[in-house]
């Protein structure tokens, strides 16, 4: 039962990738905001619901994929409201994304999805709309709840994509996130 749950919180954030961009481009940067933390919350709790299942989840490997189309939801939602250079964001999208795909490397998504964030955070500071602070509160949260994972698992895994980019070793097996962790 909780595999099952963990596997339709990880489907729900496609949807939310949906919204997210829709909301992006729309300049509804209150809801963008919303549904991101939304979309932080599913990650948080299908993780833990998956590592504490006693099946495996079906959705599992593809978790980490899933969550970089968040940040390609906001790149491409940016994009298309006009709140950020059109060949900026492509070319983010298309070197970034790309050399995970060629290599199976999660370093430079992750490297994307920071970027993704960095800017949609910005913007609610800037603009500060409705519930700006909604995503910087979720972050210190979920920072506290998950401090360890973080420097065990999440920072480790980017630290060493990122060297193994730089000597081209070739993806082993596994969930693409869990292979460099």
């Amino acid at each position: 039962m909780m595999a099952w749950i963990a596997d339709a919180l990880t489907a729900s954030r496609v949807l939310l990738a949906v919204l997210l961009a829709v909301a992006v481009a729309s300049g509804s940067l209150t809801t963008a905001a919303v549904v991101l933390v939304v979309a932080w919350l599913t990650d948080f709790l299908d993780g833990r619901l998956a590592r504490a299942a006693a099946a495996d989840t079906r959705l599992g490997d593809w978790d980490f994929r899933i969550d970089v189309t968040l940040g390609v939801a906001i790149l491409v939602g940016l994009m298309l409201a006009g709140l950020a250079p059109a060949w900026l964001m492509l070319v983010v999208i298309a070197i970034l994304l790309g050399l995970t795909l060629v290599t199976g490397n999660p370093a430079p998504s992750m490297l994307m999805l920071a970027f993704a964030y960095a800017w949609f955070l910005w913007l609610l500071l800037d603009l500060r709309p409705t519930l700006w602070w909604l995503p910087f509160a979720s972050i210190v949260l979920l920072f506290v709840v998950e401090w360890r994972r973080f420097f065990a698992v999440i920072l480790p895994a980017f630290f060493r994509g990122a060297a193994g980019l730089g000597r081209s070793e070739p993806p082993e097996g596994g969930p693409v996130l869990e292979r460099w962790a």
